[in-house]
């Protein structure tokens, strides 16, 4: 005889009326008859653990297809249970449908009243007849495989962990793809997903969210001495640490480029971050500079203050030492600062 409604599709879509009205019906009728489930098994070595989500393919649901056996079950006991006929299947076509665990035991005790004490439940079931079930582990291997390529561009070791995924998904037919809609970039932390059904032609059919956490371990730059703010970084005062990049606030220095300096203070054994650090410029504001004027049948040479920083090729205000009137020149290099007269 058939479980008993309400059905609805799995992954929490609609009820399907139009389609299981008499299946739904004849559940009720059976389940008004049902007394309740025993409470104190017998005293045998196994059981019979109902799955979760399970694909019949037939017109009537046998226990083989929705069950499996738990412990030392005798020598073939099992595949004479599994034959065992228990409800009319939701019908052929049709999304699938399920039930709650207290409807499941209930429909138990309508057609196999003699093994419901050995049964064990789960928290509902979904049936679907014809097409194809996707598991869990299936869905998450799935999932670690499309990301993999993404985690091999990221600074250190990634490790997926904590999935959060549907426990199954239904095809309906062969013809249908369960994919992962493809993932632009990805970063250390929790990573939304969006689980995809396709039909042959490629359309949406169904969609489904998850997210997985992802870890990423790597050696960060950290201060071996105080920092003060404009002190020059080198290689003295760097120690490298492993860490878990999930719980950096920003980008790690990559310990590459410079000169540096810190535009911030930073302790000791303290990470140094990208934002931490500037360019060490190649003429310090306050330095003194030899200031060479350039005309056309004139050169002068003069000793002059830097009043910016600046980085080769930059235009920086510099003063005049003997004069103190301010003049701009483009920085040559850490000693040497230049001005061309006017064509």
């Amino acid at each position: 005889m058939p479980p008993p409604g309400p059905l609805a599709k799995a992954g929490g879509s609609a009820c399907i009326f139009s389609m299981v009205s008499q299946w739904f019906l004849l559940a009720l009728f059976v389940f008004a008859l049902a007394g309740p489930v025993c409470a104190a098994p017998p005293e045998e070595p196994w059981r019979i653990r109902f799955l979760d989500a399970a694909i019949v393919s037939g017109p009537t649901v046998k226990l083989g297809e929705v069950a499996v056996p738990v412990g030392d079950i005798p020598p073939g006991k099992w595949e004479e249970l599994a034959r065992r006929e228990l409800w009319p299947s939701p019908p052929e076509g049709s999304r699938a449908v399920s039930m709650t665990r207290p409807r499941l035991q209930e429909a138990v005790m309508s057609t196999m009243r003699d093994l419901a004490p050995y049964c064990l439940f789960p928290g509902g079931m979904a049936i679907q007849r014809g097409g194809k079930l996707i598991g869990k582990e299936a869905i998450q291997t799935m999932v670690s495989r499309e990301i993999a390529p993404l985690m091999g561009t990221l600074r250190g070791e990634g490790m997926l962990k904590d999935f959060r995924l549907p426990q199954y998904v239904f095809l309906e037919h062969a013809g249908q793809e369960l994919t992962l809609e493809p993932l632009r970039k990805i970063a250390p932390g929790r990573i939304g997903l969006r689980l995809l059904v396709l039909e042959l032609d490629g359309s949406v059919r169904q969609r489904l969210t998850g997210s997985v956490f992802l870890d990423c371990w790597a050696d960060v730059p950290c201060s071996s001495v105080i920092l003060n703010r404009d002190d020059v970084l080198d290689h003295t005062k760097v120690t490298f640490k492993r860490m878990n990049l999930v719980n950096l606030r920003g980008e790690p220095w990559d310990g590459l480029g410079g000169p540096w300096r810190a535009v911030r203070p930073i302790a000791v054994d303290q990470v140094i971050y990208q934002s931490d650090l500037n360019y060490l410029p190649t003429v310090r504001k306050g330095t003194t500079v030899t200031l060479i004027y350039t005309g056309k049948s004139v050169r002068l040479t003069v000793q002059a203050e830097a009043m910016a920083d600046g980085m080769a090729g930059e235009s920086i205000p510099v003063r005049n030492v003997q004069s103190r009137k301010e003049i701009y020149g483009v920085v040559r290099d850490a000693t040497t600062v230049m001005v061309n007269a006017a064509p």
